[in-house]
């Protein structure tokens, strides 16, 4: 029986692409004089911001990048993340089932609680686990484990939702169950390769019915 769940936000609870693609193309743009490929940073999606961009650009292009992102996102965010459909009205039904609920993020504490207030969800919440809280982010297994503690379940009894194959691997690394939603923007070939979830979502509120089967 699921006694707890613990999500991700952008791509799972929040449809934060037009935040995310309008930063990137903004600071790459700004840093590069031209707009870089999307593809490359898509497959980075689930790890901390800084990471994804050294990654890619290198330490001193990459860092540039995140400054110049974190700085229009922090003009435009508000205006530009979107709900996905359902998500409100699911934690909500959960929160009257008694199902304690956290978020583990690879953004900030800060910047992840203002998009939850934007979208109206953040008081369904005990719990937001940050990047900067753990000294391992996801894919490691700190952040849900601290979530864990949170939540006062057992790994067992708790099921771990996201749309990177990080948050999956993050999840059955701290032994959870786990489900992956299948609106993802990873590509499905690579996540599979990467890690199998013992669960697919065709959106957020297919949650209820699995809840009861497993």
């Amino acid at each position: 029986m699921i006694k707890g769940l613990i999500f991700d936000f952008d791509g799972t609870l929040a449809n934060t692409l037009p935040v995310i693609y309008a930063c990137y193309d903004y600071s790459t743009e700004k840093v590069l004089g031209k707009k870089a490929d999307r593809a490359p940073f898509i497959e980075t999606f689930g790890q901390p911001l800084y990471i994804c961009l050294t990654s890619i650009f290198g330490e001193e292009n990459g860092s540039r990048i995140c400054d110049e992102y974190r700085a229009y996102q922090e003009i435009h965010h508000d205006e530009l993340i979107k709900p996905f459909p359902g998500v409100k009205e699911t934690l909500e039904q959960l929160q009257q089932m008694g199902i304690p609920m956290a978020i583990v993020t690879s953004k900030s504490t800060a910047t992840c609680l203002r998009g939850a207030r934007c979208l109206g969800i953040a008081d369904y919440f005990v719990a937001v686990i940050g990047s900067e809280q753990v000294t391992h982010p996801k894919p490691d297994s700190e952040p849900t484990k601290m979530a864990l503690e949170k939540l006062g379940t057992k790994p067992e009894e708790t099921l771990c939702v996201g749309d990177a194959p990080y948050d999956i691997i993050s999840g059955k690394a701290a032994g959870c169950h786990t489900a992956a939603v299948e609106y993802t923007q990873f590509d499905l070939k690579k996540f599979k390769a990467m890690v199998s979830p013992d669960h697919w979502l065709q959106d957020i509120p297919a949650l209820l019915p699995l809840l009861k089967q497993i």
